[in-house]
């Protein structure tokens, strides 16, 4: 009876370890959200969507474990940025593993050829706390909507190439998507053109060259990019202080798993010192999102239209 016993429960475990191993893949992989967020949107139920970075993990520090790189080799199609955050690894431990006639690879930086670098293209007199200039392009290209709505269409036309037999409902679920993403982008240009003031603020790293791009907006942040974040010197507090005073801002960003918050805190005290009531808001740049959102399975319009929200405190 003990022998039977045992047996049971190792065939048990056997059974949980197997749906947890085939519960891990899934037929399209993105190492962030973004790609993760288009593909699902156009795949929906014909394919599984996956997100590499658990929620909340930040691609600037990630590494693949091997069962994730096995995952990525199994998979249909393999989506990536194709900058700093993961243009090393992937390289480096993905496609030279990867076989290219089972697994397509979409790299997002190339399908845009929309490129911005974030030095050379920087605000006029910026406060950034940085001296030191390089050729360093701005990866985040999600955050323009037309970047986005490019990358959509390369999905969509990468699964129709590895699934003809499911063609028109992926062109109609790509159709749908990009109407969603124009109707985000005409209720941004409404707030933009409605408004006198065209400056936003940052306390903090500044991922959204494209955004601002796109919509004819200066800005002015504490950090270059996505650079990683060192302590802002007090020539940089000072200028977006008086950045903020010149320009009549009311209030000022940070990004989702902000590093310097107190730097934005500070800088609203400063400012109450003088009479200025200013709002301390998160502008979504979806680098990463947090596990609340992710079980709420918010979407990358979703965030978007929390922006357009934001901006109109903003910019009034």
């Amino acid at each position: 009876m003990k022998k039977v016993f045992y047996l049971l429960i190792i065939l048990l475990s056997f059974s949980l370890f197997s749906c947890d191993k085939k519960s891990k893949d899934a037929n399209i992989i993105s190492t962030c959200f973004a790609g993760y967020d288009f593909s699902r949107a156009v795949a929906k139920d014909l394919k599984t969507s996956k997100m590499l970075l658990n929620p909340g993990e930040e691609l600037h520090d990630y590494s693949p474990t091997i069962n994730e790189i096995e995952s990525i080799i199994k998979s249909d199609i393999f989506i990536y940025i194709g900058g700093e955050s993961d243009e090393v690894w992937v390289e480096k431990q993905i496609l030279p593993e990867l076989d290219k006639n089972k697994t397509k690879v979409i790299n997002m930086m190339d399908v845009v050829k929309n490129k911005g670098n974030v030095y050379n293209e920087e605000a006029p007199e910026s406060s950034f706390s940085e001296e030191e200039e390089e050729d360093e392009l701005d990866e985040h290209v999600w955050n323009s909507i037309s970047n986005a709505k490019i990358i959509v269409e390369a999905i969509c036309n990468t699964l129709v190439e590895i699934d003809a037999a499911n063609k028109e409902q992926y062109i109609k679920n790509k159709n749908d998507y990009i109407n969603s993403l124009n109707v985000v982008d005409q209720n941004i240009k409404n707030v933009v053109s409605s408004s006198n003031k065209k400056m936003l603020i940052f306390a903090d790293r500044f991922p959204l060259l494209y955004f601002v791009r796109d919509y004819g907006l200066a800005y002015d942040a504490a950090f270059k990019g996505c650079e990683t974040a060192k302590e802002p010197n007090p020539k940089t507090s000072n200028s977006l202080i008086n950045k903020i005073k010149d320009n009549n801002i009311r209030v000022v960003f940070i990004i989702e798993k902000s590093e310097t918050e107190e730097l934005c805190d500070n800088i609203v005290k400063e400012c109450k010192k003088d009479g200025i009531e200013l709002e301390k808001r998160v502008f979504y740049t979806m680098h990463t999102i947090s596990k609340d959102d992710y079980d709420k399975n918010l979407t990358y319009v979703d965030y978007m239209n929390k922006n357009i929200e934001s901006l109109k405190k903003a910019l009034i």
